[in-house]
């Protein structure tokens, strides 16, 4: 196949190119079975962020059109944001890397500064799609109802049934949001997303590229390599949750592990071992002692824990009961701040509670308008919950956390409440080939954080075990999304890349947890 100088969307990049014919057959290969004109890339206009991304700096942009629901062959059409960030080198291997991000339903866009930060166009051009239902696509399923009661649901009671239903409302609203947009909600799913991206591939006639997955897009790239295996030249995955064992009952066995990994570092570190010698049994003390008598404040929010608050910002009203306290501490330590957290069990146990208390008001705008609740709801209502129980939640949580009570262990770390929600969103079950274990020869590299609280070292474990040309890289005391934090973790995936049989591992030779706070 002649290669082919493109103008647009591709800018000068040389792909060989598909005629229309050959593009409608290989999507016919593909088992897409979409009607033709439905999968084409279009050039258009860059998002433009309110707060600019310099990665898109130099992007070329476009539409990818696909099908709503490709059972419905005369069904609509939706329109995905593609952007093209130019490798950096003048001398560009001929396979590009496409990035999935996580979520479900986050903005790829918007996080698309991380991997480049991390190396991923270096020498390759970085294919973005925005998934469906996500920030910058047509129709964008976002939901400031749910944005709004993130804001106020810091201020109630976490497990409490009466939150359960003040949520539910609010999901309610937003499904009203999404069918009002004239979107079918059942359509926004990990299947469908698999499919876009092989869509976007052979629209974009690109023989080979070269797959990043973070977070839930880790799910998504073992279902894509799975189900669209073509063209795929590797994968890399980064804080893995697999499709098998994706659920909101697996939030408790990540949280479980990524807690203990993170003591027993405190314990091995002499230092730490000294001032803070059980903080294990602190968090399980203060949990219980929370969940009998929350606390109530009025506090004015900073991010970080240990930050000063903005001075002009409005107080917030806190609750703070066992599992507000539980899930804030589980992510802090996921997010990257684990050091400081033996220090500050040990704070708020001896009555300095100010910096959670700033913090957790804080929690409620992250993400605030970016987060596409459509898809999140879509694949966690047909995915993940028809695939597991209620009691499956408080047996992790039992085993996770034994010392915990029942009522914190009924509400999942990042995902309260789906079991009220689901049947308000009302989605059909997956398939159940879409939990089927991922098994594929194609060169894998599996990072993890040893501190990663949300898909913890033993997802990623688990995921590996089943990629015989699979590398799992575990990085001590690092948390979710490796590829965010560590510089090593970011040379190893571009050696990767270089070398997907052989990558750099010198780096990986001496880590060490960082030394916790003390204080």
């Amino acid at each position: 196949m002649r290669g082919t100088q493109r103008t647009g969307l591709l800018g000068a990049m040389t792909y060989p190119v598909l005629p229309a014919a050959a593009a409608a057959a290989a999507l016919i290969a593909l088992g897409l079975a979409a009607p033709a004109g439905a999968a084409s890339v279009a050039p258009g206009p860059c998002p433009t962020p309110e707060t600019p991304i310099p990665a898109l700096a130099g992007a070329r942009c476009g539409f990818l059109t696909v099908p709503e629901n490709r059972t419905r062959l005369d069904g609509r059409t939706i329109r995905l944001q593609v952007a093209v960030i130019p490798a950096r080198s003048r001398t560009p291997a001929p396979d590009p890397v496409v990035y999935l991000t996580g979520g479900p339903g986050g903005s790829a866009i918007s996080a698309v500064q991380n991997v480049v930060n991390a190396g991923a166009n270096r020498d390759r051009d970085l294919i973005v799609l925005e998934q469906r239902g996500t920030l910058y696509s047509e129709p964008s399923l976002t939901c400031p109802v749910i944005d709004r009661w993130n804001s106020r649901v810091v201020g109630l009671p976490y497990d409490a049934r009466s939150t359960g239903r003040k949520q539910t409302a609010a999901t309610r609203a937003c499904r009203a949001s999404v069918v009002a947009k004239g979107a079918d909600p059942g359509s926004y799913n990990t299947t469908e997303s698999t499919a876009d991206f092989a869509d976007l591939r052979v629209a974009l006639g690109i023989p080979e590229w070269n797959v990043i997955g973070a977070s839930y897009g880790t799910d998504l790239a073992l279902s894509y390599m799975r189900d669209h295996p073509e063209g795929i030249r590797s994968v890399t995955i980064d804080s893995a949750i697999a499709p098998d064992q994706a659920g909101t009952s697996l939030a408790w066995t990540s949280a479980g592990v990524g807690m203990r990994q993170m003591f027993r570092a405190c314990r091995a570190q002499p230092s730490c071992r000294r001032a803070y010698p059980r903080p294990d049994r602190v968090f399980t003390r203060l949990v219980r002692r929370l969940e009998a008598t929350p606390i109530t404040a009025f506090v004015k929010p900073a991010l970080i824990p240990g930050d000063k608050p903005d001075p002009g910002a409005r107080r917030t009203k806190v609750v703070l009961d066992g599992g507000a306290f539980a899930n804030y501490v589980i992510n802090i330590t996921g997010a990257g701040f684990g050091s400081k957290v033996p220090k500050l069990l040990y704070d708020f146990a001896h009555g300095r509670r100010k910096p959670v208390l700033a913090s957790q008001a804080a929690t409620g705008a992250l993400h605030a308008g970016e987060l596409s609740y459509g898809l999140q709801y879509g694949v966690i209502c047909s995915e993940w919950i028809p695939f597991e129980t209620k009691r499956d939640v408080l047996r992790r949580g039992r085993q996770a956390f034994p010392g915990f009570p029942r009522s914190v262990r009924a509400q999942p770390p990042q995902f309260p409440f789906r079991f009220m929600d689901c049947p308000v969103w009302d989605v059909p079950k997956a398939p159940d080939s879409q939990r089927a274990v991922p098994r594929s020869a194609i060169p894998t590299l599996v990072l993890a954080g040893s501190y990663d609280t949300l898909t913890s070292e033993a997802n990623s474990r688990h995921a590996a075990s089943n990629l015989p040309s699979s590398r799992l890289v575990v990085f001590p005391g690092e948390g979710h999304v490796v590829l965010n934090t560590s510089k090593c973790a970011g040379r190893v995936f571009v050696s990767f890349l270089d070398a997907p049989g052989s990558p750099d591992m010198r780096c990986t030779a001496n880590l060490k947890p960082p030394p916790f706070e003390i204080g």
